[in-house]
């Protein structure tokens, strides 16, 4: 299913959807008061048919389905609840019944992990076509990813362990995304990424994980832009060591965050940790007024200008050979 055809499917979907909503609310006479579990519904329905524009693959992708009908499942028994089929409002609905549910959604998945599902193994390769710089958004939930340099010739190239969506956003600029058509990963599959990116041409590199752990060896790359979102992921970043100058930004969640600066390389640090610590190599990197630097950072033919948020979690910067 392409874009272009997806885009205005899921957008008639949602369209139909609210007219349905508004037919019954007037026809059945409810305030919206007992009327607004309708839109629960739909926002169910509206995943099913997401759900199912995306594609199923194999008999696992039925788990892809989980969510979707859960929400549908619970509108309608807030429905039942608020029109007064049930004898009971939503809440009393929760207060009574949230304990099965977690119960049944536990044994769902539980048969979801026993029955075998397809485990895509992806590979890919996308050739650098004489552009003289490249972009590369990476969107990585939950697994494991590492990233190295590609081969030559490659902006990117790598294989994808439960699957992988591209999306090309111009010349030299890609995005990566986990396919969760066949489930969620990690939870209904493996999730595990070799991406391997150019270090032919400079590049700008967006990374945004989730609960995952990511190996990040840019060392031979020229990267010159460097944002980094993680959640609650354990994430080891190796610096490049001839790139000129790199900016690093980092936005750290529940996260422990290792930054490998090599030798040669200078720095310049700025940390900004909520409830976390934060560890900086002061031997290579000493304080200074505005957080920590190299003395010779104004000079250095190549540094890295590294700024670090972050929430609950521990931060590492180190000096490597």
């Amino acid at each position: 299913m392409t874009a272009a055809r997806r885009g205005p499917l899921v957008a008639g979907t949602w369209l139909i959807g609210l007219g349905v909503v508004f037919i019954i609310q007037t026809a059945m006479g409810w305030g919206w008061g007992e009327a607004w579990p309708l839109f629960v519904i739909l926002a169910g329905v509206a995943g099913l048919v997401t759900t199912a524009i995306d594609g199923v693959h194999g008999f696992g992708g039925i788990w892809a389905f989980t969510w979707p009908i859960v929400t549908i499942v619970v509108g309608i028994l807030f429905l039942l609840g608020t029109t007064g089929q049930l004898g009971a409002t939503p809440f009393d609905l929760l207060a009574q019944w949230w304990p099965v549910g977690l119960v049944v959604l536990g044994v769902w998945f539980l048969i979801g992990a026993l029955i075998p599902g397809q485990r895509p193994q992806e590979q890919l390769v996308v050739p650098l076509t004489g552009t003289g710089n490249g972009s590369v958004r990476i969107q990585f939930g939950a697994g494991e990813l590492r990233a190295r340099r590609s081969a030559a010739g490659t902006l990117v190239d790598g294989s994808f362990e439960g699957g992988v969506v591209k999306r090309d956003l111009g010349p030299g600029r890609i995005e990566l995304k986990q396919d969760t058509s066949s489930g969620m990963p990690w939870l209904d599959k493996r999730s595990s990424w070799d991406v391997g990116l150019s270090g032919e041409v400079p590049l700008d590199l967006d990374i945004q994980t989730g609960a995952a752990k990511a190996l990040l060896d840019l060392a031979d790359l020229q990267a010159r832009n460097v944002k980094i979102q993680t959640g609650a992921s354990e994430t080891r970043i190796r610096l490049p060591r001839a790139a000129g100058m790199t900016n690093v930004q980092t936005n750290a969640g529940a996260a422990s965050l290792t930054i490998e600066v090599p030798e040669g390389v200078a720095a310049r640090i700025r940390t900004r940790i909520g409830l976390g610590s934060s560890d900086i190599d002061e031997r290579r990197f000493p304080r200074s007024l505005n957080g920590y630097e190299s003395p010779d950072f104004a000079t250095a033919a190549n540094k890295a200008d590294i700024d670090i948020q972050g929430g609950v979690g521990s931060v590492r910067v180190v000096g490597v050979a």
